[in-house]
């Protein structure tokens, strides 16, 4: 098992963005505490976790996003996006230089919250014979990326705004090794395997898959899943979690 845990998570680009207060999805305050640092917070659990978020420029300068993130994790290192890329693969792959390696890696989306605790979900990885794995919930919305299991019970095909199955995505995905998510990513990308003009993450399994690297699943509830694609899933998120908590 490698020393360290390289964790990404992906705070920029235009689904990123939604018109409400002004400010950045990730700064959306959840009963009064902001996503972003209800994620931190849960990335700060898993033990030997480096952390490395990815922001625009431009939000970075405007919102000082920055200094909120060391605040909550001192060595966190911040990536900031010039433009917006061709998707949240080329995001990542901005961070190669840190994660094309042997060390465990975790990419998380900064668009939702995932109300599990981080570390158990790594723990149940590491403890099966698998590359890599996602978090998923049952659905059926074009809305999210899918995975399709096999006879084993894991995981033989991905998609991106396709159902394929009732398993969806959550954006929680694990590597035991970092280079394979980099070599696999950049293999999709030379096929162009875009979907609506952009390059997700979830269809990266398939570039591993066809290598026989073994994928798998760990289930959660809807009701653990918050994601934040429009403003009515925001309200939506405020209304539910104060009542739960």
């Amino acid at each position: 098992m490698s020393s360290k845990i390289n964790v990404i998570i992906l705070a920029a680009g235009s689904d990123q963005a939604i018109p409400s207060d002004g400010f950045p999805v990730c700064l959306t305050e959840i009963d009064t505490i902001p996503l972003i640092q209800r994620i931190i917070t849960s990335v700060n659990e898993i033990a030997n976790s480096l952390l490395i978020t990815c922001f625009t420029k431009n939000e970075c300068h405007k919102y000082h996003l920055d200094n909120i993130v060391r605040i909550l994790n001192e060595q966190c290192k911040v990536v900031k996006i010039p433009a917006s890329t061709a998707g949240a693969a080329c995001t990542a792959l901005l961070c190669a230089s840190d994660i094309d390696n042997e060390d465990e890696l975790l990419i998380i989306n900064g668009n939702e919250l995932i109300d599990i605790r981080f570390d158990e979900v790594v723990s149940s990885f590491r403890k099966k014979d698998i590359d890599a794995g996602v978090v998923v919930f049952r659905s059926i919305h074009p809305r999210y990326s899918y995975v399709r299991k096999g006879s084993e019970g894991l995981i033989i095909e991905a998609s991106e705004k396709r159902p394929i199955s009732e398993y969806a995505t959550t954006g929680f995905y694990w590597y035991k090794h970092g280079k394979d998510f980099v070599s696999s990513a950049k293999k999709m990308i030379s096929k162009d395997a875009r979907v609506n003009g952009n390059f997700y993450i979830c269809p990266v399994f398939n570039e591993m898959i066809l290598v026989n690297k073994r994928i798998d699943a760990y289930e959660i509830n809807e009701e653990d899943y918050y994601p934040i694609k429009d403003i009515k899933q925001m309200q939506n998120l405020e209304l539910k979690f104060g009542k739960k908590h």
